[in-house]
């Protein structure tokens, strides 16, 4: 019997089924049937809800309406039973009906178990009031009529069921493939919005006031949603103190459960949303919060259906479990390459989006000093976004770009670029220019078509441009790096990794990738608190690093002269930074550039900072004597002989003494390559330094204090 019932009935039936089922042949019989249930249809319908709120699925949903809804719902009972037994019903017409009725019942959490007892229900309550022996041959009709309906019903539920797994492999495939939080919440939102029972969708998070912010949406429900965000009386939140917390968005953010509201017309924790949701049609809605099991929710993924139902049943809730898990998986992955990004809504996107394909994109530029000569011979352009009085940093607007965006960004961006390059020319400054390119370029054949382009149409010069990547930007899965950048270097630009020290790069990626340049990221350069030296020692292995690489390096984050001293006493090439100057409008730079008397540190630096450089290469060389015997024991003699004999230190204007200690060091380290200036601190305490390196080794506890008071002396002014 069930593998009837359940087996797919598709196009007409054979004309014997037809002819037992449908057609003149039981038509008296069925109408006399029809009459007598239409006496008893107020009996057959409380007898039939009467048993149906016993059933463990359906009954949720029953108990979630509202007495009219109720009563509706009995009304079109009644009348899907009168179109059943009607004498007039074809194959034809009845398979429609049936397929539109189990789509209803699948989309509101109804499966199939409760179908089958559904049609048991219902055919007991008609046997309960209608005489079985005057309407034996129609009541048999309808039974087989109900048994087709049972089977076309599955089919629906089915499609449904199997229109759910495509969305899981097309997610699935998204959850790896995309390369962006804002590529994979607009996939999704499309993705699930052409979904049958999804009535609309949206993806958002929480901003820094605990306010729910749509990032993405459906467009159908996007007048529903910025409704809700304008007004402060139905704006979302996540806390638990307000009623605006109390939905179902609100509770999951809190829970890290999928939270369901089975009726907004019922259901009191959705009653301040009910009326704007109903006048769109919405009537339910599921909130599933994105979260690594364990980790708070990373964002909400929202499900409203034009039924009631929520999403509670069981085939809803295993897709709901596997679209949760696919997607945590994939925002997980963004927060750890991206971390996790300012929350933008979907609205101020749609706005950002479309001003970034007008004149509202503007190109700054922030001069590049070479530390060499002291000129400035590159610029770097950085994209601003005009929204009005507002003139939006990328840290403001690039959260907010879709892949697409990134593309129309770096294609307005470079010819920007490359024609303000072109009038600065006229006016007889030869700059070279800096543009950013994203990681995505890598596996977009149209950004290596658009520089290509770029570079013709303006008469560019191949070394005049630099293309740079983030050390932020991990390499797309699948994507071969090198053999990709080799394509933009055989087009004769430079390139260069951005931020090095901030993100996921490895030895690896800076060796095999084809880099010109390597630009070492501000937050190292930071010199708050005290610890000045380890920042200079940073830089200075990196700058080494980059330099055995064959790489230029340039050092991000410049602030002031004393930092530029000393990045160019650690051998950096080039600087960057509001030291130098900030960012400036296209026009600016030539004024800027005639009034730039050239910034070339001075060799003889004596500022703290300079003195801890040079403190560093002398540390370095001390090393490297340590472990060159003859060198470390000549240095030993000249300790030994300077503390047996208490040969003083030479005054400052002195010249130098064959008897003074001073003296023989500084010999010692010009003859040994190494560095030491006079200027390093007093005096004393670098002999003392260099005593305890000699005496007790790099590694004891007399050199480290023997250094620390160096280093205090140089920073406090006790020189």
């Amino acid at each position: 019997m069930l593998n009837r019932v359940f087996a797919p009935v598709r196009g007409g039936d054979p004309p014997h089924e037809a002819a037992q089922l449908y057609g003149p042949t039981w038509a008296a019989a069925l109408a006399s049937l029809s009459e007598a249930m239409r006496y008893h249809a107020a009996d057959i319908g409380n007898s039939f809800y009467d048993h149906l709120v016993r059933l463990s699925g359906s009954k949720h949903i029953v108990h979630a309406l509202s007495t009219p809804e109720l009563d509706h719902l009995k009304s079109q009972q009644t009348e899907y039973l009168s179109a059943l037994a009607a004498p007039d019903l074809s194959a034809t017409g009845h398979r429609a009906m049936a397929l539109r009725a189990g789509r209803v019942h699948a989309v509101m959490g109804i499966d199939q178990e409760d179908l089958i007892r559904i049609r048991e229900l219902l055919f007991e309550a008609i046997h309960r009031y209608v005489d079985a022996t005057a309407h034996g041959e129609a009541v048999g009709v309808l039974a087989r009529r109900l048994t087709r309906d049972l089977a076309w019903q599955a089919e629906a539920a089915q499609s449904l069921q199997n229109a759910r797994q495509d969305v899981l492999v097309r997610i699935t495939r998204l959850a790896w493939e995309t390369d962006s939080y804002t590529d994979l919440i607009d996939n999704v939102v499309e993705i699930l919005s052409t979904h049958d029972e999804v009535a609309g969708c949206a993806v958002g998070r929480p901003d820094s006031r605990g306010v729910f912010r749509f990032e993405a949406a459906s467009k159908n429900i996007a007048r529903f949603l910025a409704d809700l965000e304008r007004s402060e009386e139905l704006q979302i939140t996540t806390t638990d103190d307000s009623p605006r917390g109390q939905g179902s968005i609100g509770r999951a953010w809190r829970s890290g459960r999928p939270e369901h509201l089975r009726n907004f017309r019922t259901d009191p924790q959705g009653a301040l949303w009910k009326d704007v949701a109903l006048s769109e049609g919405l009537r339910s809605v599921v909130a599933i919060p994105l979260s690594q099991p364990g980790c708070p929710p990373m964002a909400v993924l929202i499900l409203y259906s034009a039924l009631p139902g929520g999403y509670a049943g069981d085939e809803q809730r295993a897709f709901i479990e596997l679209l949760q898990t696919l997607l945590a998986f994939a925002v997980a992955r963004f927060e750890n390459l991206e971390r996790r990004s300012r929350t933008v809504p979907f609205a101020m996107r749609k706005n950002w989006t479309t001003l970034l394909r007008s004149d509202a994109l503007q190109m700054h530029y922030q001069p590049l000093l070479d530390l060499k000569t002291g000129r400035v011979t590159k610029v770097e352009a950085l994209a601003r976004l005009k929204d009005g009085d507002r003139l939006l940093s990328p840290a403001e607007f690039f959260p907010a770009l879709s892949s697409d965006d990134f593309l129309e960004l770096y294609v307005r961006g470079l010819g920007q670029a490359l024609s303000h390059r072109q009038l600065w020319l006229r006016s007889g400054i030869d700059l070279g220019v800096s543009v950013n390119l994203p990681p995505s370029a890598l596996s977009d054949i149209r950004y290596l078509e658009a520089t290509q382009q770029a570079m013709s149409q303006f008469g560019c010069d191949p070394g005049k441009l630099t293309l740079e990547m983030l050390e932020t930007d991990a390499l797309l899965s699948g994507v071969d790096g090198s053999k990709e950048l080799a394509k933009f270097k055989a087009l004769g630009i430079n390139l260069a990794e951005d931020d090095l020290g901030s993100g996921h790069s490895s030895l690896h990626r800076l060796r095999e990738l084809p880099f010109d340049w390597i630009k070492i990221d501000r937050s190292i350069v930071s010199l708050q608190g005290p610890d000045a030296l380890d920042v200079l020692r940073f830089i200075y292995q990196l700058t080494r690093l980059g330099h055995s690489l064959d790489k230029k390096v340039i050092v991000e984050g410049v602030e002031g002269t004393e930092l530029l001293e000393a990045i160019a006493i650690l051998g950096a090439d080039a600087a960057q930074g509001y030291g130098i100057a900030r960012p400036m409008p296209a026009h600016q730079i030539v004024a800027w550039m005639g009034r730039q008397p050239g910034l070339r540190a001075t060799p003889n630096a004596n500022g703290p900072l300079a003195k801890l450089a040079r403190l560093l290469i002398q540390e370095e060389r001390l090393y490297l004597i340590s472990e060159d015997q003859p060198a470390f024991d000549c240095l030993a003699d000249i300790v030994k002989t300077a503390a047996d004999a208490q040969v003083p230190a030479c005054a400052p204007s002195a010249t130098q003494d064959s008897s003074c200690q001073d003296c023989l060091l500084t010999a010692f380290f010009v003859e040994t390559e190494s560095v030491r200036a006079s200027d390093v601190a007093d005096s004393t305490l670098e002999r003392d330094f260099i005593a305890a390196t000699v005496r007790h080794g790099l590694c004891s506890a007399d050199y480290r204090l023997a250094r620390r008071r160096l280093i205090e002396s140089i920073m406090f002014g006790a020189v």
